[in-house]
Formats: C-alpha cells, sequence, structure tokens
C-alpha cells in the first residue's frame, strides 16, 4: 500500500513540472514579441527620418539651383546691356556716279559679212565660220528660192535655168519612172553600190540595175552615186573601179557622186571611217574623182555644211562641182554648189513612201 503512494506522488510532481516549463515558454514568446515590435518601431522610425531627409536635401538643391540660374540670367542681361551700345542713326550724303548699263544687243552684235558665216553644232550651238580665201562663192540670190505648194518642189525666180530631180537607193523600192517623169521630175541621182562602214566590203545596190533601166527608158537624165568608206587611197581606187565596171553598160550623162557622210549606227557600231583625217579624207575623194574622169565621167562631190567646211580641205576641191545637202527653206552655204538636195521628205508619182528631192543649175548631159 505504501509503495503505490510514493508512485502516485511522483507522478504528480512531473506533470506540475511540465506546467511551468509551458509558462515560461508563454512568457519567453511574449516577451519576444514585445522586442520585435520595439525593433519595427524603431526601423520605421528611422526609414521615415531617412526619407525625410532626403526629400529636405533635394528641394534644398532645386532651391539653390533655381537661384543660381537667376542670378546668371541678371548676370548676363546687365552684362549684355553694358557691351551693345546704343544704335544712333546718322544722315549721310552718298555720292553713286552716273552709271550706264550696256546693251548686248547693240554693244557686241556682229554681222556676218563675206568674212564668216554661222554653222549650228549638236553640241556647241551656233559656231562661226570664217570664209576661206580662193574658194568659190555661191553667186545665186538666196532669197528668190520657194517651193511650188502643188508640188512641193524647189524653184528658183532668178534668170538662171534649173531642173528638178530626185535621188534613190533600194530603199524606195520599185518605182514606177514613167510616173516620175510625167510628175515633172527632170533627173535622177541612183546609189550604185557602198562599201560596208564595218564590214569594209563593197557591194552593189540590190536595185541599182532595176532602177537605172527603168530611169534612163524613161527619158530621165540619170546619174549615180557610191557610199564610200574608204580609210585610204588605194581603198578609193578599188571603190572607182568597182563603179567603173558597174556603169560600163549604161548610158549615164549626169554626174557620179562620191558620198561620204557620218554613220550613227543605232546598234552601237562604230563606222570605219569614223575619226578619219580631213586630209586622208580629201585624199581619197581626189582619187577617187580622177580614176572616173579617165572612164570620161563627171565626178562631184556630195556632202552637207559640216562636211563641206570641217572635214574636206575645199582649196583643193575647185576642180570639182559640189552636190550640197541641207533641208532646208533656204540654203545657206556662202561657196559655190551647182546641186541642191533640200529635202528628204518629198512626195514624188510613182515612188511609194519619201523620197529625197533635189535641184540642179548645170545641164550636165549638154556638156557630152
Amino acid at each position: 500500500m505504501q509503495d503505490k503512494l510514493q508512485f502516485s506522488g511522483t507522478a504528480t510532481a512531473e506533470q506540475s513540472g511540465e506546467r511551468r516549463s509551458a509558462a515560461q515558454v508563454y512568457d519567453e514568446l511574449t516577451e519576444l514579441t514585445r522586442r520585435a515590435e520595439q525593433a519595427k518601431s524603431r526601423r520605421e522610425r528611422s526609414s521615415s527620418k531617412t526619407y525625410l531627409a532626403a526629400v529636405a536635401a533635394l528641394s534644398a538643391a532645386v532651391i539653390f539651383l533655381s537661384a543660381a540660374l537667376i542670378v546668371c540670367a541678371i548676370g548676363w542681361s546687365r552684362e549684355q546691356g553694358t557691351i551693345v551700345p546704343q544704335i544712333v542713326e546718322v544722315e549721310k550724303e552718298i555720292l553713286v556716279p552716273d552709271y550706264i548699263p550696256i546693251d548686248p544687243s547693240v554693244e557686241y552684235e556682229r554681222v556676218l559679212g563675206e568674212d564668216g558665216f554661222l554653222l549650228n553644232d549638236s553640241s556647241y550651238g551656233p559656231i562661226r565660220i570664217p570664209i576661206l580665201q580662193g574658194v568659190a562663192k555661191n553667186e545665186l540670190i538666196y532669197d528668190l528660192f520657194s517651193k511650188d505648194e502643188q508640188t512641193g518642189y524647189m524653184t528658183y525666180s532668178g534668170p538662171e535655168e534649173y531642173m528638178a530631180g530626185i535621188d534613190v537607193s533600194v530603199y524606195q523600192g520599185e518605182i514606177d519612172w514613167r510616173a516620175v517623169k510625167d510628175s515633172g521630175i527632170d533627173f535622177v541621182m541612183i546609189r550604185c553600190g557602198n562599201r560596208g562602214y564595218v564590214t569594209g566590203l563593197l557591194a552593189e545596190d540590190a536595185n541599182f540595175k532595176m532602177n537605172i533601166r527603168g530611169a534612163i527608158d524613161a527619158g530621165l537624165k540619170v546619174g549615180v552615186y557610191y557610199f564610200s568608206q574608204a580609210l585610204t587611197e588605194e581603198e578609193a581606187l578599188e571603190e572607182a573601179n568597182f563603179v567603173a565596171e558597174l556603169l560600163e553598160d549604161y548610158d549615164v550623162t549626169f554626174p557620179v557622186a562620191y558620198d561620204w557622210e557620218v554613220v550613227n549606227d543605232p546598234d552601237g557600231d562604230t563606222a570605219r571611217t569614223a575619226y578619219i583625217d580631213p586630209e586622208q579624207l580629201t585624199n581619197n575623194f581626189l582619187v577617187f574623182a580622177q580614176r572616173l574622169e579617165l572612164e570620161g565621167y563627171t565626178p562631184v562631190l556630195y556632202a552637207n555644211k559640216k562636211t563641206t567646211v570641217w572635214k574636206y580641205d575645199l582649196a583643193r576641191l575647185q576642180d570639182y562641182d559640189l552636190w550640197y545637202a541641207e533641208y532646208n527653206d533656204l540654203p545657206s552655204l556662202p561657196y559655190k554648189w551647182q546641186m541642191w538636195q533640200y529635202s528628204s521628205k518629198g512626195s514624188v508619182d510613182g515612188i511609194n513612201g519619201s523620197v529625197d528631192l533635189n535641184i540642179c543649175f548645170k545641164d550636165y548631159s549638154a556638156e557630152e
């Protein structure tokens, strides 16, 4: 019985110890919570003080800068006021000498006389060309030329006799030569052949034989022209021999023309004589002309205005006639010519499409 009591008392004591420990834990937790609240309160008070201090410092800086700007502005304004003087208007009489502007139309006008003429170039515009001494001048009065309203043929109201003509090649196609003759055409210049401006090969015009037979049969005065691309005197002689052979079977009563022209190829090919020297070109014509004279033909030079004055030595060509090309209502070359090709857009009965029109003041057939 006593043992049981002792055991019971021991158990009660242990339970009592456990209750004290819980109380102690509770007190400690309470104390920790209080301390945490105090620490948090202290941190919040510290942060608040730091924020207020930062705001105060920033505000002070803004106020300081604003004050500095105001001071600088006032100082700059005052300084400018001292540097820039006040403008005072002063009346002063200025003497301007009398000045009469030059009228270029009067002061610089030069009337072209016998010593020069104008030539129009696509790159330079009008160019003044001096007149060559010793080269025959044209005695025709250019103002007397006019076109017939019905036919479109060029006429001349001076006393000199003239003839109407055309020049043709394969490009005119098949021609009704009787109709051409009846339309008032007196003579024709027919292309007999050419040298290739790239290949250099000699060729007969595809319609030459048909054209020359038809024109002769129709009663027209007939001449021919050859498109040259000779580079040397030897090639010019070759061309002349070629022409002489083509003409053996025909009665050619009008001139044989040497036709050299600047070639503008739309495909971009450069003509073999594109940069031929004027002395060489003049030599080529002279060889061509002299060879055909031996055969009894009358050689003439075909050229437009630029070619005449830029590419030939006219002083060396005074023994030969000029077939002049200028598509205009009036000619303008001062040098002597015998035939004038005045249009490339003529309309003649018997020919489909356009054809070159000519007027001639020399009847070569009468000189045979």
